[in-house]
């Protein structure tokens, strides 16, 4: 791929402009891949690599993709072998695992030491392609901004909450909330993700988000950035 097309496809910027989120996906075959360019690139910043090494490599050369998308079946570096290393060098990165095997055990593997976000199987009907990338993007931008809010925070550059306002909002998420309610909000609050925050609490991520979605119904809130705000409000972190 030449200089242009990889600015072109992977999101990579020139120097002094604002870099966008992108995808990353990651096949050996080149038909597969031109496949998502066609689905995906006309409304994001889409990045293709044919094989583990030149995917490390281009992350190495531009920004941490927002969203990779890897084959399980490739030569020399496997889609686990890969994910293991994304953990390493671009780890707020959401991963998808996208494998011809409709195989449990390669599953599994691929959630426990990948932490993948999502596991589909070859052959993925594009739409049904673009909503969980749609899905990644959007759960990429909600845990960026409550690791900045998080951050903020910590760092004391938002203005202190009076106690007595403190005190009232804790007592609103006690007579609200269930205590396993208060300790996936808190852990929220913490800048912690559902994958994150389930070994925490000894569930599943997928509990923790029906948890968070009991949360922000119970509050009346509409995305998981206000729960950071929430959780800070009312002395929990």
């Amino acid at each position: 791929m030449s200089s242009t097309d990889m600015a072109k496809f992977s999101g990579e910027t020139t120097e002094g402009s604002t870099e966008s989120p992108w995808v990353l996906f990651v096949d050996d075959e080149p038909l597969v891949l031109s496949s998502y360019r066609r689905a995906l690139s006309s409304h994001l910043n889409v990045g293709t690599a044919n094989s583990g090494v030149a995917a490390l490599a281009l992350i190495a050369s531009s920004s941490p993709p927002a969203v990779v998308v890897v084959d399980q079946q490739m030569p020399e570096m496997t889609g686990i072998d890969l994910l293991l290393k994304l953990r390493e060098v671009s780890p707020d990165s959401v991963r998808i695992m996208l494998t011809g095997q409709a195989d449990l055990a390669t599953a599994i593997q691929a959630v426990n030491q990948g932490q993948v976000f999502r596991f589909l199987t070859k052959p993925v009907d594009a739409i049904a392609l673009q909503q969980v990338v749609a899905e990644s993007m959007q759960f990429f931008v909600e845990r960026t901004e409550e690791k900045r809010l998080f951050a903020e925070a910590m760092a004391g550059r938002q203005a202190d909450v009076p106690e007595v306002e403190a005190s009232a909002m804790a007592q609103l998420l006690q007579a609200r909330l269930t205590s396993r309610e208060l300790d996936v909000l808190r852990l929220i609050g913490q800048g912690n993700s559902s994958k994150d925050i389930g070994p925490k609490l000894g569930i599943s991520h997928r509990t923790v988000d029906v948890h968070r979605s009991h949360i922000l119904e119970k509050l009346n809130l509409h995305n998981s950035t206000s729960l950071v705000r929430i959780a800070i409000m009312a002395g929990l972190l």
